[in-house]
């Protein structure tokens, strides 16, 4: 019988008639409480119940007045049957309004009654599994959004030609634009390279016509605070099925991102540390071995030039091809020693170092060629003092090859550098950003191997002296350049590792 186990609230002021209902309930296994009076009734419905037969006219209060704080009671899901001997057609009308499940006549029908009890009592079941149905799901669902809003994986909605109508917090962080702001625009055309939207336009057609789920690698720009990011992420896009899809929303792609720049930037910081250790290797080698004839062959030529000017001036033409052998032997000696600072850069001798009064320092003294280069050099400091652990002189050495490098990209062309010095968590962080033409992209990858150079005369060492000098400091250098302009950030701890391992 439907009625087991059920919860019945009686409430009528005729004992006997609420006797003979009270047997009949709890005889087909109902649990049955009684009230005479309307306070008593409310004072019971503090337990819960699930269907209450409510007489209309009661010594204390009338039936329509008891029934919405009765149908408040609870959860508020429980089926109220209004009983009464006098009915009217306004009384009924009054009694729907109220949420008055169904309106019994006296007298009645044990049987019928039964029937009319569990019908609501069917009724209480069902809106209370429609009830915990929906709670669960509003549970799940705000989970999955606390899931989205927090993920790290970069989250979007978008249309076959790429309109962003949904993206999570990651994403927004991702491209540096906040939620409302990046709704609407397209992502391939403002966040992904250009020569590769023909490609990136093409996989999302294929996933709204196919279904097919592809997995991709791609770079994303984005700029912020006046600087452009590039981050590689590795998308899973694929296709919202039909049957989910509210109707007249059309083909929608859910592309899922999990950001692999960091690895492939440790990826890369690897293999260049492992190239300039082994290139380091068989430079200090080479260098010790050259040196010793290089410097004898210096010291004969000094001494023929000396002797070649004791004789008279016939002699004189002799003079000038040796004066060419010792500027090409002196050149050979300044990549010597070039090639030795790269490979073995040397103990760190540390301490204290105002960062501002080092590249202060190499402003100054990269004025002049500037200036000749047509290249203006600003220097912008935080407001205070920015001191770290480091050798002051490897600190100007790194300074002062990343400004040489971006006036003499400018030299002739004129052009702007920023040398800027920051604060950063952990350490400090100085950038050297140029107006210039840029490093194109299949020469960024290359640009701390050693020998390999763009510029004419060029030995090709200098970034990869820059990039030794980091490394030993314990720091890190990055080279951004999209079209024109080329922006190097390097950080360095506030401690270096071998003086941190010290203490």
């Amino acid at each position: 019988m439907a009625l087991s186990e059920s919860r019945i609230l009686m409430i009528d002021d005729h004992i006997d008639l609420a006797e003979d209902l009270m047997e009949i309930l709890e005889g087909v296994g109902a649990t049955v409480a009684h009230a005479r009076t309307g306070a008593e009734a409310l004072e019971l419905a503090r337990t819960p119940f699930d269907v209450a037969l409510l007489d209309v006219k009661l010594p204390d209060a009338t039936g329509l007045e008891l029934l919405p704080k009765l149908r408040a009671a609870g959860d508020g899901l429980a089926e109220i049957l209004l009983v009464t001997g006098h009915a009217s057609i306004e009384d009924a009308i009054e009694a729907v309004k109220a949420g008055a499940y169904a309106y019994v006549l006296k007298p009645f029908n044990p049987d019928e009654l039964l029937v009319d009890v569990e019908r609501a009592l069917r009724q209480v079941r069902s809106t209370r599994e429609a009830e915990t149905l929906r709670q669960t799901l509003g549970e799940r669902e705000a989970r999955l959004r606390i899931l989205v809003k927090t993920v790290q994986a970069l989250l979007i909605e978008m249309d076959p030609e790429g309109v962003i109508l949904q993206a999570n917090p990651a994403a927004c962080h991702a491209v540096g634009i906040t939620s409302g702001d990046l709704l609407g625009r397209n992502w391939i055309e403002e966040f992904i390279p250009e020569k590769e939207w023909r490609e990136a336009i093409g996989l999302l057609r294929r996933v709204a016509g196919e279904g097919a789920e592809i997995h991709r690698e791609s770079r994303i720009v984005s700029s912020a605070g006046g600087r452009t990011r590039e981050r590689w992420v590795s998308w899973t896009l694929s296709r919202l099925h039909e049957e989910d899809a509210e109707p007249g929303q059309g083909v929608r792609i859910y592309a899922s991102g999990i950001e692999t720049t960091e690895v492939k930037r440790l990826e890369r910081r690897s293999r260049v540390t492992e190239k300039l250790a082994a290139v380091g290797t068989l430079a200090a080698g080479l260098a010790h071995e050259i040196r010793n004839p290089l410097n004898a062959a210096t010291l004969q030529l000094r001494l023929l030039e000396r002797g070649l000017r004791r004789l008279d001036e016939a002699a004189e033409p002799l003079t000038e091809p040796l004066g060419l052998v010792q500027d090409e032997l002196g050149r050979l000696s300044r990549l010597l020693h070039e090639f030795l600072t790269f490979a073995r850069p040397g103990e760190l001798q540390t301490m204290r170092v105002e960062l501002g009064s080092v590249a202060t320092k190499v402003v100054g003294l990269e004025g002049p060629a500037a200036e000749e280069a047509g290249v203006t050099v600003n220097l912008q400091l935080p407001k205070g003092p920015l001191e770290i652990e480091a050798d002051r002189e490897k600190v100007y050495q790194i300074l002062f090859n990343l400004v040489h490098n971006a006036v003499e990209a400018m030299r002739g062309e004129g052009g702007q550098v920023e040398v800027i010095l920051e604060e950063a968590e952990g350490g400090a962080r100085l950038r050297v950003n140029d107006n210039g033409p840029g490093i194109p992209e299949e020469n960024l990858s290359r640009i701390f191997e050693p020998f390999f150079s763009t510029k004419p005369g060029g030995t090709g060492l200098g970034m990869a002296i820059v990039h030794s000098l980091v490394s030993v400091h314990g720091g890190t250098i990055e080279v951004h350049s999209q079209g024109e302009g080329t922006q190097v950030e390097v950080f360095l701890p506030e401690t270096p590792p071998t003086v941190a391992g010290a203490n």
